[in-house]
């Protein structure tokens, strides 16, 4: 491989309470001609230090400690931010686990990749295959769920969504650091922060590697994949919950203006046909001030704790009007149109139409509404 290719890749490698294949791993590595290799010790504690002592540290190897752990994304985080900070001269950056499960070749093989096109995040990725004997059966399942899930809430096919070996090029640091979580957790916010804003996400075939049956890991089957499913459905149940406390405005009011307008105003029952639709004058008027009144909570908790955008609040203002008065003339068409068709109670109808109404409206808060904006990349910097 090129030799001026190698010299302008770095690889991060976070490690917590690593074993006695780390120095040996990182001294292949060196051997190979990677540029740069930062191991982040991750508060392994004073009794590992004789194992990291026992990688020099010099104009291509680097050791960040630091007490007490602060978990893989805190430990990825440091690491970025260092070769942003001292090492303008890395234009491919490689980030690998400590574990033994990614080989040099496979490094090597991320580094020419990314030379042929380093466009967004490149993910080396295993195989889960049946075929494959080499998978522990626990790592086959949750990594084919959570790439079910992960397609089902974000619209990309990601093979390997728990992989430590990924790449990029160093315009894309920023982006990364930005990214929210502190251990297992951001790894799997990296993904969904690239799916939102539209990066590039492609994987790479790598070797898939567990030696002792991956005891060498430290992720916690239990308390850490429920860390990663809470960021991929965090979101949506929130936003489940104020949907729902939206809705008890929306439909209480409805209800109430509806009875009242049905007994104090009778000229209100009037059916006015539009095209292919029927409207109850009545149900029309009160929907509209229900739907006004939850319009106004439902913005504003979603801003600030669903999809806790801090931009500004004009912007995302219109486009949530757009999005509020479309769900405000579906809503009254379809309720007035199925009451009609049905024979339903409208009191009744109209809880099937704004459950289907608020699935859609997740999805297009989130990608349109109140979009992520792409943080900017980081200025070149001559070495």
């Amino acid at each position: 491989m090129d030799k001026e290719l190698m010299q302008s890749s770095a690889l991060l490698i976070p490690a917590y309470k690593p074993d006695d294949r780390l120095p040996p791993y990182v001294a292949a590595l060196k051997e190979a001609g990677v540029g740069k290799i930062v191991i982040v010790d991750d508060g392994s504690g004073e009794s590992f230090r004789p194992l990291f002592d026992q990688i020099p540290q010099d104009d291509v190897t680097v050791v960040l400690s630091y007490t007490p752990n602060g978990g893989k994304g805190h430990a990825l985080k440091t690491g970025m931010q260092y070769l942003m900070e001292h090492c303008p001269g890395q234009k491919y950056i490689i980030t690998a686990d400590s574990d033994g499960q990614h080989t040099v070749t496979d490094v090597l093989r991320m580094v020419d990749a990314l030379h042929e096109n380093d466009e967004g995040l490149l993910l080396g990725s295993r195989d889960f295959s049946k075929n494959n004997k080499n998978v522990p059966w626990k790592s086959r399942f949750g990594n084919r769920t959570t790439s079910v899930v992960f397609k089902l809430f974000y619209g990309q096919w990601v093979t390997d969504t728990q992989t430590g070996l990924r790449g990029f090029e160093r315009s894309l640091l920023p982006s990364m650091l930005a990214v929210r979580g502190e251990r297992y957790e951001y790894e799997m916010n990296m993904l969904i922060d690239c799916a939102q804003q539209k990066t590039p996400m492609r994987a790479l075939p790598i070797e898939t590697v567990y030696e002792n049956n991956n005891e060498g890991s430290h992720f916690r089957p239990f308390q850490d994949s429920m860390r990663i499913y809470a960021v991929i459905l965090g979101s949506f149940f929130k936003f489940i919950g104020t949907a729902l406390l939206s809705w008890v405005v929306d439909y209480t009011l409805f209800v109430l203006l509806n009875l009242l307008f049905e007994k104090a105003f009778p000229w209100m029952n009037v059916t006015i046909t539009l095209w292919f639709a029927a409207v109850i004058l009545r149900i029309a008027i009160a929907k509209v001030l229900a739907r006004l009144a939850s319009g106004v909570v439902n913005y504003t908790l979603n801003k600030k704790l669903v999809f806790e955008d801090k931009g500004s609040a004009a912007k995302s203002g219109l486009r949530y009007v757009c999005i509020f008065i479309l769900n405000l003339i579906l809503s009254v068409v379809l309720t007035s149109t199925l009451h009609l068709l049905l024979g339903v109670s409208e009191n009744i109808i109209t809880i099937p139409v704004d459950i289907f109404l608020f699935i859609a409206n997740y999805f297009v808060q989130r990608a349109w509404v109140f979009k992520k904006p792409v943080p900017e990349a980081e200025s070149q910097t001559e070495a």
